[in-house]
């Protein structure tokens, strides 16, 4: 209860959503930056700024979807693609020939009774790309084990992304705009 308290809360002060903290993605540069919700575009506004030059978002909201590709209208290299992570973000990366970053951040908030967090069939369409080598961002890692994770606690998903790549290397850096929330982003890297 405590940890949907946590992630209640954090909601409520409008933070949950695409939000990488002060060290921002320059850190995690690859050419291309796809990303999973794309709520109201801050993330890929994050990403241009950190230099990707390719980004590609899936959003399941259509209002969300019309008005980032409204936002990013004059930008050729960002897609908006309108469906649901869980089933669309493989035709999103089957055409990229090199490694990705992704920004894995579509879960429904608040938690609506059903599925609300496709973080799993996410990581099984990563897995079946050729490249292993993938940069893997997870946000909100503060509501692991809560409705919005679908109960998923952090082992589940270091599993999962083990099965991608046994090398890859898990670390957390901080979220929020200030960076109030440690270790709030899953990172899986390859040294």
């Amino acid at each position: 209860m405590r940890k949907l308290f946590i992630c209640l809360s954090i909601f409520t002060q409008g933070s949950l959503l695409a939000n990488i903290g002060p060290q921002g993605f320059g850190q995690f540069l690859n050419k291309y930056f796809v990303e999973t919700g794309t709520f109201s575009g801050d993330g890929i506004s994050k990403a241009l700024g950190a230099g990707f030059k390719h980004i590609r978002s899936v959003e399941f909201d259509l209002n969300f979807v019309n008005s980032a590709r409204q936002r990013f209208a004059n930008n050729p290299n960002v897609k908006i693609i309108h469906g649901s992570s869980a089933e669309a973000l493989w035709k999103t990366i089957m055409d990229i020939e090199e490694p990705i970053t992704f920004w894995l951040d579509a879960h429904i908030f608040p938690p609506l009774p059903g599925k609300n967090c496709p973080l799993i069939e996410e990581l099984e369409q990563i897995k079946q790309h050729p490249i292993k080598t993938h940069t893997i961002l997870i946000d909100d890692m503060h509501c692991a084990g809560t409705a919005a994770f679908d109960f998923l606690v952090q082992a589940d998903l270091i599993a999962k992304i083990l099965e991608i790549n046994p090398n890859y290397k898990i670390t957390y850096v901080p979220g929020g705009d200030e960076g109030e929330y440690p270790q709030n982003v899953m990172v899986a890297s390859i040294d």
